[in-house]
């Protein structure tokens, strides 16, 4: 395997390296998403079971993203990732064959444990690559390039995911649908394999050391990003994110239902493919801006939150399809445009020894806001609608806005 591994370095540049790592991830989740939800009612569940099944793996991730995060840096980050990958496939394969919903709900749970070891692995393992090389001052250009790339992959597999299950031939062991996954297990499956060639985990200066507990890691992490001032900004900015994204990607398809009364399969289709296409846009746009303009990535995080503020209020005043979905677009392009300057700013305050555990917990705030959202907006929404909880999101995200340019230092440095 070390000789695949020294042929491949040979011939792949560490930028086209992470590119073909971001498309593999997003390719298979893409074709994987495009229709979960069918496979799911074709599969017989009911509408409150599906759900469930969303919560499921929302909390299973949220349990596990932090620990696993501190077992990144003890234990090594690929290592973690790679095991990542196989209880991927292993829960992706068990959800295609349960027969029973406890069993499908335990393949959710998975899903969601595969995720939360994925969180902080690879994207640490970058950015040491990244410093090692002296190219930090372009950590946020190779952030936005690598995200977009995860993005396009996503997007290019939800395309083909629409017609996969037409191409496929009928069996009556699983719905249509299923061949979806089967593909999916089958894309992580080579892209496990794909990762001995692509990294090692020999080549960062920060090598696992077996040693501490994961207790002790998560308590150390914690307590020095309380005490870091961009760190506490972070934090708050990563709950008050979750909670707009979760009012939008919850709610944004019964209100186009609202909107149009009889929208098709193929506007969804094509909806969330555009979502995705704008995870593409963002990045690279926000990482141009910041290079023509020299805004450092602490100016952008105080802005943008503003026009996050302004676009989800817009998309809540909507009431027609095409200015609804302009809008809808428009909140996924500010949305991805806030991550590339968390990141750089992250991964500058983050010691190597805990940079897993620090972008686990980031990870872990954006969940945790997004789980806020979903016990307080219910009442909202089912009282006075989805436009008054949007209005309400935008309020929220507005009054983080102010408080955050509030506790800014008066001089603002990159």
């Amino acid at each position: 395997m070390g000789a695949i591994h020294r042929l491949y370095i040979t011939r792949m540049t560490f930028k086209l390296r992470m590119i073909t790592h971001e498309a593999f991830s997003g390719l298979g989740f893409g074709i994987m998403l495009a229709v979960l939800g069918v496979f799911y009612v074709k599969k017989g569940l009911s509408l409150w079971q599906i759900s469930l099944l969303f919560g499921t793996v929302g909390a299973s991730n949220a349990l596990f993203e932090l620990p696993f995060g501190a077992a990144a840096d003890i234990y090594g980050r690929l290592r973690i990732y790679r095991l990542s990958r196989l209880i991927l496939i292993g829960s992706v394969l068990l959800l295609l064959a349960s027969p029973a919903f406890w069993l499908i709900l335990v393949a959710a749970a998975g899903v969601g444990l595969a995720q939360a070891l994925d969180s902080g692995t690879v994207d640490a393992w970058m950015v040491e690559r990244i410093k090692d090389q002296g190219l930090e001052a372009k950590l946020q250009r190779f952030i936005g390039t690598f995200q977009a790339s995860m993005a396009a992959g996503i997007t290019l597999g939800a395309i083909i995911g629409g017609y996969i299950p037409k191409l496929m031939p009928a069996t009556p062991l699983f719905p249509a649908t299923g061949w979806n996954l089967i593909l999916a297990a089958a894309l992580a499956s080579l892209h496990l394999i794909t990762t001995y060639a692509l990294f090692h985990e020999g080549e960062c200066r920060t090598q696992p050391t077996n040693h501490g507990q994961i207790k002790s890691q998560m308590r150390n992490a914690i307590a020095f990003s309380l005490q870091n001032h961009t760190l506490r900004h972070l934090l708050l900015l990563g709950v008050v994110l979750g909670v707009a994204m979760f009012s939008v990607e919850a709610y944004w398809q019964p209100r186009l239902i609202e909107i149009t009364q009889t929208p098709t399969y193929a506007a969804f289709g094509w909806v969330t493919a555009g979502y995705f296409a704008m995870a593409i846009l963002g990045p690279l746009l926000i990482s141009t801006i910041a290079e023509k303009t020299t805004l450092s990535p602490r100016i952008q995080l105080l802005v943008l939150p503003f026009i996050l503020a302004g676009v989800l209020m817009a998309l809540a005043l909507q009431s027609g399809f095409g200015f609804f979905i302009a809008a809808y677009l428009a909140f996924m392009l500010v949305v991805s445009m806030l991550n590339p300057p968390a990141m750089t700013l992250l991964n500058r305050e983050a010691p190597d020894e805990m940079r897993s555990t620090l972008q686990s917990l980031f990870s872990f705030v954006l969940r945790l806001g997004g789980g806020i959202a979903a016990f307080a907006f219910a009442p909202v929404v089912q009282t006075y609608g989805i436009s008054a909880t949007w209005m309400l999101g935008a309020g929220i995200v507005l009054v983080a806005g102010v408080i955050l340019l509030m506790l800014s230092p008066r001089k603002i440095a990159a």
